[in-house]
């Protein structure tokens, strides 16, 4: 079955990821298509702020002003993100009530939940509701308000006013970016929801692969130092470790 439009412009991006930069004469003998089909999927990415093009060449952006869709990133860090979740899942057993935001890093946690018998799990992303509902035996809140696409997520003010009346024992958070020893997201309105988030449970949880490390963004979620925990996977450079380490708890996933 051929793939569809959306499937080859994820393989395409992965691709242009994996390597930094490829010619595009190469990317069109790869992907067996016409220039035409190429130069309108480079168009969609490039608009995604994904890639750039320049002189027959494409190659990744890397610090993005804008969040990558989530059926991308779903295939970014595969493997530090299933060993962050295994290590996440271990640290949040001792918590009833838990709640885990709209990135793929705190997503992969599901796969790793074994007792949900008597937890409470609160989200507000479509995509981890889709899958704790599969999962989950106690019970499942779902916070409504915009929905935002690019996330598979609602904020806004309803999504807000919902967690403001919650108090989760634990909370799991992901980062678009960590630098200069705090985290960063691209939206401020999703930067603002993922602290009021972190003010309002007990124990804070960052879940952050490695490359995360290496980007920028504009809007300022937390320190470091205001999360309990920072569980991120043994790629981290050591200096960079033994810098978190200085502010708060660090679980290296290996």
């Amino acid at each position: 079955m051929a793939a569809s439009k959306q499937e080859r412009q994820d393989e395409l991006a992965r691709l242009i990821y994996e390597r930094g930069a490829i010619r595009t004469d190469e990317l069109i003998e790869l992907f067996d298509v016409s220039p035409m089909t190429l130069y309108r999927d480079l168009a969609t990415l490039e608009s995604k702020r994904l890639v750039r093009r320049s002189r027959g060449e494409v190659s990744a952006v890397i610090n993005s002003s804008s969040e990558t869709p989530i059926s991308f990133r779903l295939m970014q860090d595969t493997s530090a993100k299933a060993k962050i979740a295994k290590a996440a899942a271990q640290v949040l057993a001792g918590y009833s009530t838990i709640f885990l935001d709209d990135s793929t890093t705190a997503l992969a946690i599901v796969d790793e939940l074994t007792d949900t018998q008597q937890k409470t799990y609160i989200t507000n992303s479509l995509a981890m509701s889709r899958s704790l509902s599969h999962k989950v035996k106690g019970k499942l809140i779902s916070l409504g308000g915009t929905y935002m696409p690019q996330l598979d997520a609602f904020f806004g003010p309803t999504a807000t006013r919902e967690i403001t009346n919650l108090s989760p024992a634990a909370v799991v958070v992901g980062a678009a970016s960590v630098h200069n020893l705090a985290v960063y997201h691209p939206y401020a309105e999703v930067g603002s929801f993922k602290t009021l988030a972190m003010s309002r449970a007990e124990f804070s949880v960052l879940v952050v692969a490695a490359p995360k490390f290496a980007r920028t963004s504009l809007h300022k979620v937390a320190d470091i130092s205001d999360f309990d925990c920072v569980i991120t996977d043994d790629s981290v450079p050591a200096e960079t470790l033994a810098q978190i380490s200085r502010e708060t708890h660090v679980i290296t996933a290996s």
